[in-house]
C-alpha cells in the first residue's frame, strides 16, 4: 500500500500463489532487474529465488553494515548471501588504493521519523486489510502489540540505564560480553542454525561453564530493539543458574555497545552488527552463525569451547581494509532515519545501479563464500 496513487501492480492472491506470479511477470514485463528491501523476508525470499531461475539481478537493500547513517546495496543478497570475499589476501589487495572511511555522522536521527513511518505503514494493512485479504507480514508480533510494549520500554528508559550503569560498575576484568539479537530479526530466523536467543543463550552459558576461566564473567546485553514478550531480565538469571554459573553471569539493558566494549575480553554474537563493534574495540570475537565480517583474521575461526581462552584480537591491519572495502563497494552514506538521509541513500543505490557498480569488483558471481559454513551448520 506504500505505492498509493502511483502507478503499481497489485497482487491480491494467496502467498501459495506468488511465486507462479512472479515467474510470469519478469518474463512477460522484461524486468532485468529486482530490487528488494532484505531478500529474506518470504514474499521477497520467493520473489529472489524466482528471479535468479530466471537469470534476472538480484539487487538488495538493507540497513548499512556500517553505522549509523549508512545502507547497504548489494547483488544477489545480505550477510550469508553475500558475496563480499572472506579471503583475506584478497581483501587486503581489493582494499589497498582505497580511501579510508569516513565516520562524521551526515544525517543525524530525526526524532519520531522512524515511529512515523512505521504508523503509515502498518496502520493501512491493518484497517484496510480486505484490500489484501491474503496478505500475511513477515513480523512475529501484531503491530499494535509491539507499539504498546515500545511504549512501556520508553517509560522505563531511565530504570534501564540506572541498572545498566550499576552492573557496569561492578564488573570488571575479565568479563565476556554476549550481544543479544531480537526472535524476529531475519538474521536469526533463516541465517542462522539458532532457533532463537534462548538457544543461543543455553549453547554459550553451558560452554561457559565448562570452558571459560574459573575467575572471568559474562555480560549478557539485551539489544535494544526487542520488543518480544520474554522478560530476559528474569530468563537470563534463570539460564544462568539451569546452566550453574548464576554468580559468574550479569544482565545488562542499557549503555552503548563502546561503553561495554571498552575493557572486556571477547565477544559473543550470533550475527549481530555489533559484532564490528566488537573489533572496532579490538576485542577476540565469535560469531556462532556466518556474519559479513565472519573472516579469518579477524573473528575466532575456531569452536566457542575454545574461544575462551585462545581467541586472539583481530588483524588491525586486515579489520581497516574490510571496512575500506566495504565503505567502497556494498554501502552508501544516507539512511531511513532522516528525510535527507533517505533521500541520499535513494540518490546514491540508484547511481551505483546505472553505473553498474553494484558491489565488490570481481565479486558476481555465486556462490556466496559465506554458504559453505552456512551449510555445515545446518543453516537453511
Amino acid at each position: 500500500m506504500a505505492w498509493g496513487l502511483s502507478r503499481a501492480v497489485a497482487y491480491r492472491g494467496r502467498k501459495a500463489g506468488w511465486p507462479a506470479f512472479v515467474a510470469d511477470f519478469m518474463p512477460r514485463h522484461g524486468i532485468d532487474a529486482v530490487l528488494m528491501h532484505s531478500e529474506q523476508r518470504p514474499y521477497h525470499r520467493e520473489a529472489a529465488a524466482e528471479a535468479r531461475r530466471l537469470g534476472v539481478d538480484v539487487l538488495v537493500t538493507e540497513l548499512g553494515y556500517l553505522r549509523p547513517d549508512w545502507m547497504t546495496l548489494e547483488r544477489y543478497g545480505n550477510s550469508v548471501d553475500s558475496l563480499v570475499p572472506t579471503d583475506p589476501d584478497t581483501i587486503l589487495g581489493l582494499a589497498a588504493d582505497l580511501p579510508p572511511v569516513e565516520t562524521p555522522v551526515r544525517y543525524p536521527r530525526e526524532a519520531g521519523l522512524e515511529t512515523v513511518d512505521d504508523l503509515k505503514n502498518s496502520l493501512p494493512n491493518f484497517f484496510a486489510w480486505f484490500l489484501y485479504p491474503y496478505y500475511r507480514q513477515h513480523g512475529l508480533y501484531h503491530p499494535f502489540v509491539a507499539y504498546a510494549r515500545f511504549l512501556w520500554r520508553e517509560a522505563q528508559r531511565g530504570a534501564r540505564d540506572r541498572a545498566a550503569t550499576a552492573v557496569r560498575r561492578e564488573i570488571g576484568p575479565p568479563f565476556f560480553l554476549f550481544a543479544m539479537q531480537t526472535d524476529t530479526d531475519f538474521q536469526i530466523r533463516t541465517n542462522s542454525q539458532l532457533a532463537d536467543m534462548e538457544e543461543a543463550l543455553r549453547l554459550t552459558f553451558a560452554s561457559f561453564a565448562a570452558h571459560a576461566p574459573a575467575a572471568a564473567r559474562l555480560v549478557v546485553k539485551k539489544h535494544p530493539g526487542d520488543l518480544g514478550p520474554v522478560d530476559w531480565a528474569r530468563h537470563v538469571p534463570r539460564l544462568a543458574r539451569a546452566a550453574g554459573i548464576a554468580e559468574r553471569v550479569a544482565f545488562a539493558d542499557g549503555l552503548s555497545m563502546s561503553v561495554w566494549c571498552a575493557d572486556a575480553a571477547g565477544l559473543v554474537t550470533v550475527n549481530s552488527s555489533a559484532g564490528l563493534d566488537g573489533l572496532a574495540a579490538g576485542l577476540p570475537t565469535i560469531c556462532l552463525s556466518p556474519a559479513i565480517y565472519d573472516v579469518p583474521g579477524l573473528t575466532f575461526q575456531g569452536d566457542i569451547d575454545a574461544f575462551w581462552s585462545a581467541a586472539d584480537p583481530p588483524d588491525a591491519e586486515l579489520f581497516d581494509a574490510f571496512l575500506r572495502l566495504l565503505a567502497a563497494s556494498v554501502q552508501v552514506r544516507g539512511t531511513i532515519y532522516s528525510r535527507a538521509g533517505t533521500r541520499a541513500a535513494a540518490e546514491a543505490i540508484a547511481r551505483r545501479i546505472v553505473d553498474g557498480t553494484v558491489g565488490v569488483p570481481g565479486a558476481t558471481d555465486p556462490p556466496p563464500p559465506r554458504h559453505s559454513r552456512a551449510r555445515r551448520l545446518g543453516i537453511r
